[in-house]
């Protein structure tokens, strides 16, 4: 399984931050990779709560559901997806002198074994950095207005 993670400190408060970042579709804001991000279950976001995903990466759509198994108001938001590959991702939140630091965790599995884990070495993790890169710096942007 592959990992990814990035920090930054966004100058809001934590609870600012939370509120945001738990508002799933609100994510194509921000992500340039996510194209749409609909909740699918109904009533309070909480564990539980699921979500259907559009993505585009590497000229690729790819949609997938997802399932949130962490919620830890103002401190931590984790879930997990089976398909198309494994995939769990964590905002993890905490407060600073300035505002919060938000880490972002994700840990995947591409298909295919060691076809999966050549590609992922080659192309695919260089492009979830490079857009994890510009989305933390979309956040700052519009969290710090």
């Amino acid at each position: 399984m592959a990992r990814i993670e990035k920090s930054i400190e966004i100058n809001a408060p934590v609870g600012k931050v939370f509120t945001y970042l738990k508002d799933f579709e609100k994510m194509p804001e921000w992500n340039p990779s996510c194209k749409s991000h609909k909740i699918t279950s109904k009533g309070k976001i909480g564990v539980g709560s699921t979500s259907h995903i559009v993505m585009e990466s590497m000229g690729q759509k790819m949609e997938y559901d997802s399932e949130l198994t962490e919620y830890v108001e103002n401190k931590k938001l984790s879930w997990h997806s089976d398909k198309p590959s494994r995939m769990d991702g964590t905002f993890a939140f905490a407060p600073t002198e300035k505002g919060t630091k938000l880490t972002f965790i994700m840990d995947y599995d591409l298909p295919y074994s060691i076809l999966g884990a050549i590609l992922d070495k080659l192309k695919m993790s260089k492009e979830i950095d490079k857009t994890l890169d510009e989305a933390t710096k979309n956040l700052k942007k519009i969290l710090e207005k």
